[in-house]
């Protein structure tokens, strides 16, 4: 097993680079980032996965459910016998994963995936090329990219610009704003302004906007997006009932914005990778 953890801990992921090219085998990882995963594929590297989250993978990773890739857990809940058992040079997790690094730490090197700040292309191009960088593929990468960037530019000149969208999660019967970076900064949509009397509320470093059936009828934005949880983990009997939530928006007199479901999955679950970007690109352009 090549020693990558000293040089992940060391924070050299160039190094990382360094040491793939010396030697003849790259690194085997498992993976609990779903963008991650994604990414490797897009890239053709999926051959160095050995361990995937098979609960959670949604339908365009449904190949990962193979026999061949070890499955390694839940999203929430990584099973450490079978990471220990595949031993994989390399752990690539999320903040999902977070609580158990140091758990995880002691069987593989970690890296952790993720993208902050308010340019999510840049944070975005940074996660693709700190991916592929381990694995020699910085010049597949930045094709990769171009090529994603084209695409969303040729989407963007196609969609009405006049639209106003509000993005929801909703989760065992209740809705809260999403900041959406894919509609917003990607796309150049405009987010809804929601009435002026709604709170947030935080709870630890995150923030949480509850919104009501009549709160969303003040908004009244052209389309309104819902990114189901309740669907997109299992819990299929708190599913959002769409049948309803119209009706009640039609109750409010706002019978007139067009309600789009979103893969649950694909947005819950996975995103900021390049199959998963351009997927969701293409959902919010086909909704407008």
């Amino acid at each position: 097993m090549m020693n990558l953890r000293k040089i992940i801990a060391i924070g050299a992921l160039a190094a990382i680079s360094q040491l793939s090219a010396a030697e003849t085998q790259l690194p085997t990882t498992a993976i609990y980032d779903l963008g991650s995963l994604d990414t490797m594929t897009a890239l053709g590297l999926e051959n160095h996965v050995v361990g995937v989250p098979k609960q959670g993978l949604p339908d365009y990773l449904q190949q990962f459910n193979d026999a061949r890739y070890t499955d390694v857990g839940g999203l929430k809940t990584p099973d450490l016998a079978a990471l220990k058992a595949v031993h994989p040079d390399l752990i690539i997790i999320t903040g999902r994963q977070a609580g158990k690094r140091d758990e995880l730490a002691a069987i593989s090197a970690v890296k952790q995936a993720g993208i902050s700040g308010d340019d999510y292309w840049h944070g975005l191009s940074e996660n693709v090329i700190s991916i592929a960088t381990i694995y020699n593929a910085q010049d597949a990468s930045k094709k990769a990219l171009s090529d994603l960037e084209a695409d969303i530019e040729a989407t963007k000149k196609h969609i009405n610009h006049n639209a106003t969208v509000l993005v929801v999660t909703h989760n065992n019967g209740s809705l809260g704003l999403r900041e959406d970076a894919i509609s917003s900064q990607l796309l150049g949509l405009k987010t809804a302004q929601i009435p002026a009397h709604v709170e947030s509320h935080k709870r630890g470093t995150r923030t949480f906007t509850p919104l009501t059936i009549k709160d969303i009828a003040e908004t009244n934005p052209t389309t309104l997006f819902i990114v189901d949880r309740s669907a997109a983990i299992g819990d299929t009997k708190n599913a959002l009932n769409l049948t309803k939530l119209k009706a009640e928006l039609a109750a409010q007199g706002a019978g007139t914005i067009k309600v789009a479901y979103l893969s649950p999955k694909l947005w819950y679950l996975s995103g900021n990778g390049l199959q998963s970007v351009r997927m969701q690109v293409k959902e919010i352009a086909d909704a407008l």
